[in-house]
């Protein structure tokens, strides 16, 4: 079944705390808010759109305008017609948790998104929800099922733009459910052209730079020959080209000169760099350094280059200073106009954190502090580096530098404890943790779901990085299609520690694909030792109960998953088909409807409620849900299959007829196919055409009960 898986040294940085940082802050962003309510007030605000392109998973060292050889024309032109920040992080190196910050103007702590998978809660505004109340159009353009609308981020947005078919992609990881990049371009120009003459916010989100590498032939055939990152730099090429025809649109709409331009990434890719070929584990500049271009209107500002730390949640407030909307009193970050006007501010020192290994490795988790000149990694062995001197952050001055080192400790620590009070949106509720605890799974040595530990004894992540790797490349072993090694492989590394909660799920989905399901019960149950409250491993467990027919265990794990995890439509599609198992349809129907509401083309739902409808005789109904899904999924054996048993049982026999024999084209060896085949032909006089039918569904499983009582009535009413 399908997975759910995290302006120079201007002097020291423990010169302000972050109690006096927040209060600067405030100051500051509520001078800026009167002067643009002033200017606002006697219309002298221009009446500016707003164009912000996210390309996920950009480091910022790979693009010219920032030191790299020129795979990025177009970026690298409009960096020049614009301001480059040369020093931006993301508070987070995971696509969901840093787009919820860069939308919001909040850190992951203060939202309570800190991994992907997590719902904002409503009552955190956007900055889309900003701008739609001051009357702007606003659009949203999302490459990746990560930033689906389920997981809130569609707050504000008249069309949220991205639709992707889980059932066509079970047993995949969601982080490489993506659309390509050209389409997600399209989309957008089709939307700004439709919209020109409206003042609007347009959000554009590439993944296309994000494994699995999606590129066309033409461009992968140029890249492919390069050096190490050669693929990764042919996918920024082609997102570059992507984003220039979207620029060059509003060129040709006459509207690009009164456009604001923002360019950024979530956060950035390891390459191998300290160890780390992805992004999500560790917290040095190659995944958290990204870039930030702001191209004004007549390029006013052009070739500006600011080298202030800055945050991905300074870009909300930093729009709404530009476009004369009042700034949200939520928003943590600050806006980064006055720095164009060369305006001398205290430095705020950016912030970063990675719950990953915690929560799916059993190591520690990583917070991070970057000032005008120094890094510092919270860890159980604690980092330092002097990034402007050493980028690569190669040289730990950790033992060379104490007193730095303990003053960043000092302000990240009292940092983190100011937002120790946002939303905790894992979070069980008492009578959920209390069912997990008569069941057993909370003990002593599970992992805790709440405020992770700023000082933590687990593994430190550097040493959990040759283990990681391992995982990765046994993983591919699975993408390549060799499923039994990869099982093989990853029982050996959750025998090293059965703590590690990933590899326990990944290897009960692996046996779960070999159709071992009572060894896949036992991945999932250890992960769930370990992790009580994991919604994965619940999900992943009720699904291989129910492929085991223990419909109420696998009941009870399914309802745990949808507590955990409400925007999981799937675990939803699972409970619904499982109740109908048990012949409880009303509890069935209920779950496939709440599955449809949180995914609309959820084809496994329509088709069983479908399914359910007719076991109901509520034939209006079941035909829409039927022919739905078929839309879906023109191919599919199984809706023409239940298309053509409900005509059967409405008396259309041609009409079933159709159905069967499309039935058996498509699924030619199931048994199930050719005895309703056999059935129909039964009821439709043709005795020797039924037989034929009965027998080879026989062949096919000598098991089949219906195509043994049919053949016997046939037999003995021809006698």
């Amino acid at each position: 079944m399908f997975k759910y898986y995290a302006r120079q040294h201007s002097g020291s940085a423990s010169a302000t705390k972050p109690a006096a940082w927040l209060r600067h802050l405030a100051l500051s962003c509520c001078g800026l808010l009167l002067a643009v309510q002033a200017a606002w007030a006697q219309g002298a605000v221009p009446q500016w759109n707003l164009l912000l392109i996210s390309i996920d998973t950009l480091r910022a060292d790979h693009l010219g305008s920032y030191g790299y050889r020129s795979v990025s024309p177009n970026l690298d032109r409009l960096a020049k017609e614009g301001v480059v920040f040369e020093q931006v992080y993301t508070p987070v190196p995971l696509t969901l948790p840093a787009h919820t910050s860069l939308l919001t103007g909040m850190y992951p702590p203060a939202t309570g998104i800190r991994e992907n998978g997590e719902v904002l809660p409503a009552s955190i505004p956007t900055l889309a929800e900003q701008l739609h109340a001051k009357g702007f159009q606003t659009a949203a353009f999302v490459g990746a099922f990560i930033l689906d609308r389920r997981f809130g981020l569609a707050r504000g947005f008249d069309e949220y733009w991205g639709e992707f078919p889980l059932h066509r992609y079970e047993g995949a990881d969601p982080g490489t459910i993506q659309i390509r990049g050209d389409q997600v371009q399209a989309a957008a120009v089709k939307w700004v052209d439709g919209h020109a003459s409206h003042r609007f916010f347009a959000f554009v989100h590439f993944y296309d730079l994000h494994g699995p590498y999606l590129m066309p032939e033409a461009w992968r055939q140029r890249f492919s020959s390069k050096p190490h990152d050669g693929l990764y730099d042919g996918e920024i090429a082609y997102v570059d080209d992507l984003i220039g025809k979207l620029w060059e649109d509003l060129i040709r709409l006459g509207i690009a000169d009164r456009t604001v331009l923002i360019i950024t990434a979530d956060h950035g890719e390891g390459l191998g760099d300290h160890g780390e070929e992805n992004h999500g584990f560790l917290l040095y500049g190659s995944t958290t350094h990204v870039p930030l271009i702001v191209r004004y209107p007549n390029r006013q500002f052009a070739g500006r280059r600011i080298a202030t730390v800055a945050s991905l949640i300074d870009v909300a407030p930093t729009v709404c200073a530009l476009l004369g909307v009042p700034s949200s009193p939520s928003f943590q970050g600050r806006s980064l106009v006055p720095e164009l006007s060369g305006e001398e501010r205290p430095a705020l020192p950016a912030y970063s954190e990675t719950l990953y290994p915690y929560r799916h490795f059993h190591a520690a988790p990583l917070y991070a502090l970057r000032d005008e000149r120094f890094t510092f990694v919270q860890a159980p062995r604690p980092e330092l580096y002097e990034y402007r001197n050493d980028p690569g952050e190669l040289h730990d001055l950790i033992h060379t530098n104490q007193a730095m080192a303990n003053s960043l400790r000092g302000d990240l620590e009292t940092l983190l404890g100011s937002m120790a009070n946002g939303p905790a949106v894992s979070a069980a509720s008492p009578e959920v943790l209390e069912q997990l605890k008569s069941l057993g799974y909370v003990g002593p040595a599970s992992l805790s779901r709440g405020a992770p530990p700023f000082n933590s004894s687990l593994p430190d992540p550097k040493d959990r990085m040759a283990l990681y790797r391992q995982f990765q490349k046994i993983l591919e072993l699975e993408t390549k299609g060799d499923v039994r090694s990869a099982a093989a492989g990853l029982e050996r590394l959750a025998a090293s520690d059965p703590a590690l909660v990933i590899v326990q799920i990944e290897a009960g989905l692996a046996r779960q694909m070999l159709h071992e399901d009572a060894a896949a019960v036992e991945h999932f149950k250890a992960a769930l030792r370990a992790d009580p409250e994991n919604p994965t491993a619940h999900f992943d467990l009720g699904v291989s109960l129910n492929n085991l027919r223990q419909y109420a265990e696998a009941s009870r794990e399914l309802e745990l998953a949808t507590k955990l995890q409400p925007s999981n439509s799937r675990a939803y599609t699972v409970l619904g088909i499982t109740r109908a198992e048990q012949g409880e349809l009303a509890a069935a129907m209920d779950a496939l409807d709440h599955a449809l509401t949180i995914d609309p083309i959820d084809f496994d739902a329509l088709l069983n409620r479908g399914n359910v409808h007719l076991m109901l005789r509520e034939w209006d109904k079941g035909r829409d849900d039927l022919q739905r899904a078929e839309s879906l999924e023109p191919d599919s054996a199984a809706a023409h299959q239940a298309l053509g048993t409900m005509e059967f049982y409405q008396g259309d026999l041609n009409g079933a007829l159709k159905e069967y024999q499309r039935t058996i084209e498509l699924s030619p060896r199931s048994s199930k196919a050719h005895s309703d085949l056999g059935l129909l032909y039964l009821k439709m006089g043709k005795s020797a055409e039924a037989a034929s039918e009965l027998h080879r569904a026989l062949e096919l499983d000598p098991n089949n009960r219906e195509a043994v009582e049919a053949l016997a009535h046939s037999s003995g009413a021809s006698q």
